[in-house]
């Protein structure tokens, strides 16, 4: 079996403040160690239920955060941005599932550190009427190409998104969302012991899942910005339409074509700011 596995930081077990995933703080080097960590756990937890092949995508903020040499050596480690794919960068037909770690809750819902893609650019993004998380286009275009969604980590908020849009995917919760940054959570011994038995869990019944995802192509993408100068910065790439002052829509083929406009309209938003 072949597994890939995508680590985020916000839904790490520890994690609850925003200066916790900015580079430059004493905070973030143990936010990262924290992170490697619990990729770790799942990394182990695929290999103990039979994965040949494990592949990690490092997928907070600049994507180069996990310390390479405290990786678990038998896993392969995609990293760096920009890249085509985001999150799920390195995922293949070849896959038998897909494991997120460390992930939160949507934009526009509560949750510890919620947003999509870019708390900066996003207040709210919906895809065929659905509220959109970073798994539900992450694991929709695992879907899409017939990869299903095993497991996910992170707060109680991401747990009942997931229970909502793939049921059939195991809901590991890290920590209890109190508020935007706090929360009641796991210690990270304990989380990184839950991840590692529900992701072998997981793994084991990889054979009897089917891929599923809460969209179909073609996909209608309604996205509100959080500041109406970034609204006519997406304005200006041809087949963008204007909802409101801060309202876009566009409408994408797949969920890979989705992904790719959501990242250049998260890199305006920071070129702008």
């Amino acid at each position: 079996m072949n597994i890939f596995i995508s680590v985020d930081i916000e839904g790490v077990a520890g994690v609850s403040e925003p200066i916790q995933g900015q580079r430059g703080s004493a905070e973030y080097e143990i936010a990262r160690r924290l992170m490697t960590e619990e990729a770790n756990a799942a990394i182990r937890g695929a290999f103990a239920a039979g994965a040949r092949e494990v592949t990690v995508a490092d997928s907070h903020g600049p994507m180069r955060n996990m310390i390479a040499d405290a990786l678990d050596p038998r896993a392969m480690l995609v990293s760096g941005k920009p890249r085509p794919l985001s999150m799920i960068q390195g995922i293949h037909e070849g896959h038998d599932g897909a494991v997120l770690i460390g992930y939160h809750a949507a934009a526009g819902n509560r949750g510890v550190l919620a947003h999509t893609i870019s708390g900066l650019a996003f207040a709210r993004i919906e895809m065929n009427g659905v509220p959109v998380g970073e798994p539900t286009l992450f694991a929709g275009h695992a879907a899409e190409i017939g990869v299903p969604l095993l497991a996910v980590s992170g707060d109680d908020r991401l747990g009942e998104e997931i229970r909502a849009q793939f049921p059939s995917a195991r809901v590991i919760e890290t920590k209890t969302a109190l508020g935007a940054q706090a929360s009641r959570s796991l210690s990270p011994h304990a989380s990184r012991d839950l991840i590692e038995t529900e992701v072998r869990t997981a793994v084991e019944g990889a054979a009897g899942q089917r891929p599923h995802a809460p969209c179909r192509p073609p996909l209608e993408v309604v996205v509100t910005f959080n500041r109406q100068v970034f609204a006519d910065a997406a304005c200006l790439v041809p087949e963008i339409s204007r909802r409101g002052a801060t309202d876009v829509v566009f409408t994408a083929g797949s969920h890979a074509d989705a992904i790719g406009i959501l990242a250049a309209f998260s890199i305006l938003a920071q070129g702008l700011s």
